[in-house]
């Protein structure tokens, strides 16, 4: 199974939204993106409230940490985000979603809206047993 796929289905389990669009950037939940200092410092910001970042909690020095921070915020209950699309390339977004659905898969197993040749890959992709036989 393909990665968008499986970040295809992760969203869906999640109900989240993420987009690249600038012009949803006021019309999001949570924003990530890279600003500049006035020295000329890359800047990433991971806020709420893009009218008032809170400097020593919403901006960060490196980008490593921008993917934990996203995680973070889908837990707090965050459903729209716009990620800055080479924010969200450099920081390996995509490698972070995959891991979010290997976690949650078997949820996401139970509430499986594909097809049944997906959920036959996924479950013997992950070990996953049908109830029916295990209780056999």
């Amino acid at each position: 199974m393909e990665q968008s796929r499986k970040i295809e289905l992760l969203k869906n389990y999640l109900d989240i939204e993420i987009t690249h669009d600038v012009n949803d950037f006021d019309n999001v939940d949570c924003h990530i993106y890279n600003d500049s200092s006035a020295d000329g410092y890359d800047l990433y910001i991971v806020t709420n409230d893009t009218r008032n970042p809170t400097i020593c909690e919403d901006v960060y020095y490196y980008d490593h940490d921008l993917v934990d921070r996203f995680e973070d915020q889908v837990r707090w209950g965050d459903k729209t985000f716009y990620i800055c699309e080479y924010v969200y390339e450099d920081s390996y977004f995509e490698d972070k979603l995959e891991e979010m659905f290997v976690e949650k898969v078997e949820e996401i197993i139970e509430d499986f809206e594909g097809t049944e040749e997906e959920l036959k890959y996924l479950k013997e992709e992950y070990g996953i047993e049908d109830e029916e036989t295990t209780e056999a």
